[in-house]
């Protein structure tokens, strides 16, 4: 199954009150099968990138790994829209459409370490928003 088709499917999970408390209730339909399509293709390469890896990430190479990752997504994500390279990191350079992403990549990756739905999933991270944004501040003011 394509991503843009698999996107879709993934739509068909959620319920229209999880999707617009996960991404707007003015979210269209399109914004939102970009997000989880992006989503999809993050998964996919960051799992391909780290099988391809023989020894744990040391923290000097994060960085690199990383951008090269988030370089290789916004390539693929642009090649299945049909869209030029600048308006695909435009869109996922977006700092919350990066969070969206990261979330619905979340969701699906917990999805599948627990008898959870996948709407159940989502649900409880758009919940747990405000307590991680609490101890990302706590974190950052030392």
């Amino acid at each position: 199954m394509r991503d843009r088709e698999l996107a879709l499917a993934h739509l068909e999970e959620l319920r229209e009150e999880t999707m617009s408390a996960a991404w707007g209730a003015r979210s269209t339909r399109e914004e939102r099968r970009r997000i989880v399509q992006a989503a999809i293709i993050f998964g996919r390469k960051l799992e391909e990138r780290l099988s391809e890896r023989t020894e744990e990430l040391q923290p000097d190479e994060a960085q690199r790994f990383l951008m090269s990752l988030i370089n290789d997504v916004i390539a693929e994500f642009a090649s299945q829209e049909e869209m030029s390279r600048d308006e695909a990191t435009s869109f996922l350079s977006d700092v919350n459409t990066r969070d969206l992403v990261l979330e619905f990549n979340e969701a699906l990756e917990a999805r599948e370490q627990t008898e959870l739905s996948l709407d159940e999933q989502l649900r409880r991270i758009v919940d747990d928003r405000q307590e991680r944004a609490i101890w990302s501040d706590h974190f950052r003011s030392g």
